[in-house]
């Protein structure tokens, strides 16, 4: 862990600031949950508090010592990230996909069936920490070591429950449900951010790095998943991350990863961005790495069991962001 640096002490002296300045370690569900009884919504959680004090401070434009204190927040949060990963030593699987995609739509269920086998053939799973596809993928790692018929239930009472949207307050005790239900769970990495306003964090990440930065956690989310990323149909932010993805591809910043794709009428036909892409492989050379699949048995090929962990050379946690963020 970094060592504390003096001339940050005095952000910790505002007592109204509800956030730590200088986390050791990663956050988990309970501590961003803090406050949440069984009928409130997420605004009685700490993660809502924050989001509430961000919005009071300037949102996206903070002053100039919320500023400061968001930014030294986000450098502690890279470091511990570091080193969990290095902890860990599992190869990472990156998930992306539609925040608003529910759990009633097929991709969800089949995110839920992908991410479960990814755990169970040793990969680490990261998502985006939220609602849709990126709780499908924390749900699947963490129902990993459960029956089908287990995780075919879990799915089926969300499904059943009020769309967040509509009842934020029933939805999140239909997942607290899930989540008790089966505890501890497996294990699974989140990376959110406190940018997308009154967004919930994941109920199944067993570890979360939350930044105030969304350019920050963009590109550290991407930049972890070194075992490759399987994109399920999204928006616009779905969009950025698989073009970021290519470049980082193109660049070899991080090595050469699998870029799978989840729903092939979604990305060849909707929204030709699967065609598009192929055209731009296939001329900066890396044609190999795409596949576009129905079904996650198919995306499976990609991700066989027994694959290597990224080669970290025993470096220590500082260097392993340095390498994170100035690898371009």
């Amino acid at each position: 862990m970094a060592r504390a640096d003096p001339r940050t002490d005095e952000l910790l002296g505002d007592a109204e600031r509800p956030y730590d300045v200088r986390p050791e370690r990663l956050y988990i569900r309970d501590d961003l949950m803090a406050g949440w009884h069984r009928g409130a919504d997420h605004s009685k959680t700490l993660d809502g508090r924050i989001y509430a004090y961000v919005r009071a401070h300037g949102g996206r434009a903070p002053d100039m010592d919320e500023g400061l204190a968001q930014r030294t927040h986000d450098h502690f949060v890279d470091v511990a990230l570091a080193a969990f990963l290095m902890r860990t030593g599992r190869p990472v699987v990156g998930i992306m996909g539609g925040s608003s995609t529910v759990a009633a739509d097929p991709n969800y269920r089949r995110v839920v069936r992908l991410t479960a086998e990814l755990t169970r053939r040793g990969y680490l799973i990261v998502g985006g920490g939220g609602l849709g596809i990126m709780e499908a993928a924390n749900l699947g790692a963490y129902l990993a070591d459960r029956s089908d018929a287990d995780r075919e239930g879990a799915v089926d009472a969300l499904a059943a429950a009020p769309p967040y949207a509509e009842d934020g307050a029933a939805y999140i005790g239909a997942e607290v449900d899930i989540r008790e239900r089966f505890a501890p769970g497996g294990e699974s990495l989140a990376i959110p951010t406190w940018v997308n306003a009154g967004e919930p964090i994941s109920q199944f990440a067993s570890h979360i790095a939350k930044y105030f930065s969304n350019s920050i956690r963009e590109d550290g989310l991407l930049a972890v998943a070194t075992a490759g990323i399987v994109f399920a149909p999204g928006g616009a932010g779905t969009m950025q991350e698989i073009f970021q993805d290519a470049a980082q591809n193109a660049d070899r910043a991080f090595g050469r990863s699998p870029m799978a794709f989840l729903d092939a009428h979604h990305y060849c036909v909707e929204t030709g961005l699967y065609p598009a892409l192929e055209r731009q492989a296939q001329r900066l050379g890396f044609m190999d790495l795409l596949s576009v699949s129905d079904e996650p048995e198919q995306i499976l090929e990609r991700f066989p069991a027994g694959a290597a962990p990224p080669e970290l050379d025993g470096m220590a946690p500082e260097m392993l962001v340095r390498r994170m963020r100035n690898a371009r």
